[in-house]
């Protein structure tokens, strides 16, 4: 059994009687007293203000403490959602399992049909290996670089040195955006791509250019879509008409769009305008919404638009 319980157990204790002594503790999960004082020492580090009170003859809160309090009901109804996702898309990359397990058996007990009831999909997904993934954790925060294998989208595989950055769970798929070496650019690498991270036991070699935080959330947050800095920066404009505009201009889009309802030659639509910096994602999304979506602006957006409808009627229309 881990000291959560057993934590959680001194803190009911000392919050229902004013205290819990080292008897009781042993007693009740058949420890040592060497071990209550570990899990003393433990919740100190939590920053419990806990004593041990000769006048009381146990342990004692020098003044309230209420890390636990978070356990409202709400909160843990929030937690048992999210906990779903991670349990049902593998969107979390490490998750302590039995640390999820110990928490719904502490509170969550009351809920357990409920969370038989409760489930979480997404249309599009890849699984992902948890190793690659901890490794990039582990280069972030040593900031080492890392040799990998990667197959671009076009099935070229080659070799990279890169100093890892930022890791990304973009439409539940996992990206990485890294400083190559080779480029000498910011990337953006599709982690089910990295076959293989090389020379895991060599030893580590340190990021030669320094995390640029500007360029990090310029490129995080300037542009539409995951292709994100592969050129500059402009706005396009998208027009959707009926039936699709109470869904389209209630959707979040992007952090700096703009959506205007207003008429074009007589028919009510929105105006959508976001930042792209690559044509390619807004496009696909335009054509999912045919015909009722319109490819305004610029001139060479609403051209590769066309270019999309007309080769698609070509290889497929009658």
């Amino acid at each position: 059994m881990s000291s959560i319980y057993r934590i959680f157990f001194i803190h009911d204790e000392i919050n229902r009687f004013g205290k819990v002594s080292t008897d009781k503790i042993v007693e009740k999960f058949e420890i040592t007293n060497r071990q209550v004082q570990r899990d003393i020492r433990e919740m100190k580090m939590m920053g419990a203000p806990v004593e041990y009170s000769a006048e009381a003859a146990g342990y004692i809160y020098k003044k309230p403490w209420n890390i636990f309090d978070y356990a409202d009901k709400k909160t843990l109804l929030f937690y048992l959602f999210a906990s779903k996702i991670a349990e049902n898309l593998d969107l979390l990359p490490v998750v302590s399992k039995k640390l999820l397990s110990e928490i719904e058996n502490i509170y969550l007990k009351d809920y357990s049909e409920v969370m038989k009831r409760i489930s979480y999909e997404m249309s599009d997904t890849e699984p992902f290996n948890a190793g690659i993934i901890t490794r990039i954790i582990e280069s972030m925060q040593t900031k080492t670089a890392l040799d990998i294998d990667y197959s671009n989208a076009y099935g070229v595989d080659s070799k990279r040195t890169v100093e890892p950055w930022h890791l990304l769970n973009y439409g539940g798929k996992w990206y990485v955006l890294a400083w190559c070496r080779e480029s000498k650019e910011l990337r953006t690498f599709y982690v089910s791509r990295i076959s293989k991270i090389i020379g895991e036991f060599s030893q580590p070699e340190p990021f030669e250019k320094e995390i640029d935080e500007n360029l990090l959330q310029k490129c995080l947050n300037d542009g539409y879509g995951i292709f994100k800095h592969t050129g500059e920066i402009v706005n396009t404009v998208v027009r959707f008409y009926e039936p699709v505009i109470n869904l389209v201009k209630n959707r979040k889009w992007h952090i700096k769009q703009k959506i205007v309802e207003k008429k074009h030659q007589g028919k009510q639509c929105v105006e959508l305008t976001i930042p792209v910096s690559d044509y390619t994602e807004i496009t696909y999304h335009i054509l999912g919404f045919s015909p009722h979506a319109e490819a305004v602006s610029p001139d060479d957006f609403r051209n590769q638009w066309l270019e999309r409808m007309k080769e698609t009627v070509k290889r497929f229309g009658e």
